[in-house]
This record gives structure tokens, sequence and C-alpha cells, in this order.
């Protein structure tokens, strides 16, 4: 898979999961007190937020994170805004700004998928695998069909960690989500080779 059609894909998921915060909130009340409950976006914050979505879609990580930003200033309950900000952070190598948005994400919504899967990635590419596996393993107790989290939890235990049980694990619960990857099969065959 292409850079971009990575990138593409994960905005795909963050902005599903934005949408799904968004609905769900439609049907509530619109008062929340609990971190990660139904936050809703007013007409103002959505906008802004569409807008932001727009600007990274064209690679404008900048523009994006400033109208991000407004987003949060005005609204600073929903951990979408601070995620896509961080994944900007992440593409403009500003990884020390990427991991301070994810760890406010966190902080609002400790069992986001989102914040949890780019978290461990961002500990990946700090060396901290243990760590890495630790925050994956954690959010696919809680979302087991999680495909990029199982993804990227193979390409940890498989590449870096050498544990290839974990991989081939990953992998295929991976592939039971996403079976028409054939890339990931062939992996999945490699490492049924590896661990017999």
């Amino acid at each position: 898979m292409r850079k971009a059609d990575q990138h593409r894909s994960l905005l795909l998921v963050t902005l599903a999961i934005t949408l799904s915060l968004l609905l769900g909130g439609c049907a509530s009340t619109g008062t929340t007190t609990q971190p990660g409950e139904n936050i809703v976006l007013n007409e103002e914050q959505n906008a802004l937020f569409n807008a932001a979505m727009v600007q990274m879609e064209q690679e404008n990580y900048q523009a994006g994170i400033d109208l991000l930003e407004k987003v949060v200033a005005q609204n600073n309950a929903s951990a979408v805004p601070r995620i896509n900000m961080a994944i900007a952070y992440k593409k403009l190598e500003k990884m020390d700004k990427a991991e301070e948005e994810l760890q406010a994400a966190l902080d609002i919504e400790p069992n986001n998928p989102v914040a949890n899967n780019e978290y461990a990635l961002l500990l990946r590419k700090k060396g901290q695998f243990v760590e890495a596996r630790q925050t994956y393993e954690k959010i696919l107790t809680k979302y087991p069909e999680f495909a990029l989290a199982n993804k990227n939890l193979g390409v940890l235990c498989d590449i870096y960690i050498k544990d290839y049980q974990c991989a081939l694990d990953a992998y295929q619960a991976y592939s039971a989500v996403k079976p028409k990857d054939d890339e990931v099969k062939i992996w999945i065959s490699d490492l049924e080779m590896r661990t017999q």
C-alpha cells in the first residue's frame, strides 16, 4: 500500500470514528461529564474540523493543525481533534508535539482505539517496543477486530520483537477482518513456515 493510500485510510478511519461520535451524540442530550461519551461538536466546530480534514487530505498539515487548534480551543472534551493533530505533527516529523497531543487525547478518552494505535506507532518509532506491544494488546482486548491495530501489532512482533507467534496471531486476526489483503496473506504463509 502506498504512503498516500495509508494516510488516506488512516484519515478515513479517524473520520469514521469522528462521525460515530457526532452521530451518537445526536441521539443524546448533548450534555456529558464522562470522557469519551458522545461528544457533540457544534456547527462552527464541525465546519472547522471538516476544513482541517480537507487541509490534511491535501497534505497542508500545518494549516490542518491550525484549524484543529481552534476546535480544541472551543471544545477540548473530544479526543478526535487531538488525534488528528498528532497525525499531522507526525507527518511534519514533530514527534514531541505528536506525543503531547496523543497523551492529551488519551487523557480525554483512554480507550480510544485510534489514539492508542497512533501512540503505539509512536512508541515503536522511539524504540519502546515493550510499551508499544502493551498498548496494542490493551486496545485489542477492548476492540479485538480493530484491523489496523492487529496489523501494526503483527509488524511490531514480526520485525522488531521477533516474536513470530505473536505476529502470526495478529496477522491472522487482521486477515479475518480484511480477507482481501493479499500482502498479509503472504506474511501469514511465511510465518506459518517459520513457526513450525
